[in-house]
């Protein structure tokens, strides 16, 4: 649901757009407001009136038009739509699936508004860690992603949305959490926050990201991260023929029953891989926890970072707080 601010809107005349392309979720910041959709998508079935009378199970999925008429279904409801299309894969960040992910994003961050046709766009993308580490890898991603340069047209429902991309900035994910807690909302930097050395531990859906900033710049000897994402602690589940992403809806909604034994385990799995890259806590002013991993595992994993002399500080909302740095990022480096 998208988040009111007061916010500037653009810098120079040119608006910034932060994207975060998640496996488990894809969010999107403009002017601080955030719209978040699940990374579920699929083509969609017609079924004619096979449903005459019934209500339909997709009915929460968004109906994506893309300019050539081609139709996604993407959120929550995907599944029950048709077969999901959901690409775990780096090179398919720039895919029209993930595209429709982020125009369904977009619409919720631009809740109702309109974007003027002549804005510049400055689209800043947040990618993760280990994909950067592989430069090789994180290139041919890179060059992929200047294929949302240029303009967009798209419809939800009988509203049409337009934007031209003229720029884009790629960051790693984890630093869009630490630029959301070293500025404000109105883009001014909190005080003390330069003699800070800040970890983030990002817990997104594929894979933890583990970075340490200071004064903006990163501290190299301890970028980290590994493929203990929340699908591991799917994976760890019967799924009974079900998609991890229809087993991540049950898990968002609270219906899908997890064992302490199996939280726990899972908790174990991510620590040590925390340890591999930072073993000691103490030493960091701040260890920040976020993305949808930290609000799946929640105290557990607070109180365990906690007893390990970590100083935490936990956001308020674990799974935004990329985006928004990502949006924030966009508008300091558009002045």
């Amino acid at each position: 649901m998208a988040m009111k601010s007061k916010a500037p809107t653009t810098v120079n005349g040119i608006t910034a757009i932060g994207l975060d392309p998640g496996f488990g979720n894809t969010s999107v910041c403009l002017a601080g407001r955030v719209g978040t959709i699940q990374s579920a998508v699929s083509i969609p079935r017609q079924t004619g009136l096979a449903a005459l009378g019934m209500k339909s199970a997709g009915r929460r999925a968004k109906i994506v038009t893309m300019s050539n008429g081609a139709q996604y279904a993407v959120g929550e409801g995907a599944a029950a739509k048709g077969t999901l299309k959901t690409s775990m894969d780096y090179s398919a960040l720039a895919s029209p699936e993930r595209r429709a992910l982020m125009y369904a994003a977009f619409a919720e961050a631009l809740d109702g508004g309109v974007l003027s046709d002549s804005s510049e766009v400055l689209l800043a993308i947040g990618l993760p860690v280990p994909l950067l580490q592989d430069e090789q890898q994180a290139q041919v991603v890179l060059d992929g992603l200047k294929q949302l340069k240029g303009s967009h047209e798209f419809s939800i429902g009988d509203r049409v949305h337009r934007l031209t991309v003229a720029k884009i900035k790629g960051l790693a994910q984890p630093a869009g959490t630490y630029i959301n807690y070293a500025y404000d909302d109105a883009l001014n930097p909190v005080p003390g926050v330069n003699k800070s050395e800040v970890l983030v531990l990002d817990i997104g859906m594929n894979t933890l990201d583990i970075y340490v900033l200071q004064n903006g710049q990163v501290l190299d000897s301890f970028v980290g991260g590994d493929e203990v994402g929340v699908k591991r602690l799917l994976e760890l589940l019967a799924t009974n023929g079900r998609d991890i992403m229809e087993l991540d809806v049950l898990l968002r909604h609270g219906t899908l029953k997890l064992e302490a034994a199996q939280l726990d385990g899972y908790l174990g799995e991510v620590l040590a891989a925390i340890k591999q890259t930072a073993p000691n806590l103490r030493r960091f002013d701040v260890v920040i926890p976020c993305g949808g991993g930290a609000q799946v595992l929640g105290d557990r994993l607070k109180f365990a970072l906690l007893s390990k002399g970590a100083k935490v500080e936990w956001p308020a909302l674990p799974i935004e707080t990329n985006v928004r740095g990502f949006w924030k990022y966009g508008m300091l480096h558009a002045k």
